[in-house]
């Protein structure tokens, strides 16, 4: 009984240690959010992302790589709905470096 009770924390220890490690994003990144999003997308994923305004930043515009996802409430969907959120508010997580869109979400 000892013994369950002395793996069954160590496993939550562990488990709780390597949850840390889980980044949604890769570092760095920058979030901005959008009130009209502006963005071409061709039908093989790629394009961009207009009237991108942060601090530090020199560059307006984004590009919209095969690896860029979109997120609905949450729930991953295919980039392409991203084209029915024109106009509308996204937030849009890119890296700054490389000026890739990582994430459009709403």
């Amino acid at each position: 009984m000892n013994i369950v009770k002395v793996t069954s924390r160590w496993l939550m220890l562990l488990f709780l240690l390597l949850s840390f490690n889980v980044i949604a994003d890769r570092a760095p990144f920058k979030v901005v959010e959008l009130l009209h999003l502006k963005i071409k997308l061709s039908n093989d994923g790629t394009g961009i992302v207009k009237n991108i305004r942060c601090n530090g930043c020199d560059f307006n515009f984004l590009k919209i790589t095969p690896q860029s996802k979109a997120t609905e409430d949450g729930v991953e969907v295919n980039i392409q709905q991203a084209k029915k959120r024109a106009g509308k508010t996204a937030m849009v997580s890119f890296d700054p470096r490389t000026q890739e869109v990582q994430f459009i979400r709403w």
